[in-house]
């Protein structure tokens, strides 16, 4: 286990590159930047990062983190929808940089928290057994994603508002029909 210090330092490391992603973006991710605002030396942020595609593959999971954590605050499985949009809109950054670790999700040997609980949320409602909701999920989770896409890329309001507008009324009526996609 590595020492202590070394925890804290990794922390601070990923806490800097995390507030740089989130105010910067791609651009101002650079281990140079990293290391300086940080408090750190470019060589030090190396030995716990090999290179920038390891520090974004760990940031990435932290935001999937974060978003499963405002997710499973959801009050129903219709505001489940409406935080995954707010979380890309409240979160541009690091839902683009989201975009670069779907693989993740569909991944059969990766674990997958949001999706299974999700799916045992569809059984508890509408009855059965959660792995029965497989393709719901699905549905709902592409049509998520297509619409938050489209809300985290810089649009007008109106424009935004008409995504926003159909996106609820086309994932409330996919959970009112969830039947449709039951096996």
């Amino acid at each position: 286990m590595p020492p202590h210090t070394d925890l804290l330092l990794e922390e601070k490391i990923l806490k800097t590159a995390q507030r740089l992603w989130r105010t910067r973006g791609e651009q101002g991710l650079t281990l140079r930047a990293v290391a300086k605002e940080a408090g750190t030396t470019t060589p030090t942020v190396y030995k716990r990062f090999r290179n920038k595609q390891a520090l974004r593959n760990k940031l990435a999971e932290r935001f999937r983190g974060q978003l499963n954590e405002y997710l499973f605050q959801a009050k129903s499985v219709e505001d489940v929808c409406r935080r995954y949009l707010e979380f890309a809109e409240d979160h541009p950054h690091e839902y683009q940089l989201l975009l670069h670790s779907w693989s993740d999700i569909f991944h059969p040997d990766f674990p997958q928290p949001g999706r299974q609980w999700f799916m045992t949320k569809l059984a508890e409602r509408f009855g059965g057994k959660p792995e029965q909701y497989s393709q719901c999920f699905y549905a709902l989770f592409l049509l998520s994603h297509g619409a938050a896409t489209l809300l985290s890329i810089p649009a007008d309001d109106t424009a935004r508002e008409e995504i926003r507008r159909n996106f609820l009324t086309v994932s409330d009526t996919v959970i009112r029909q969830t039947k449709l996609f039951r096996h």
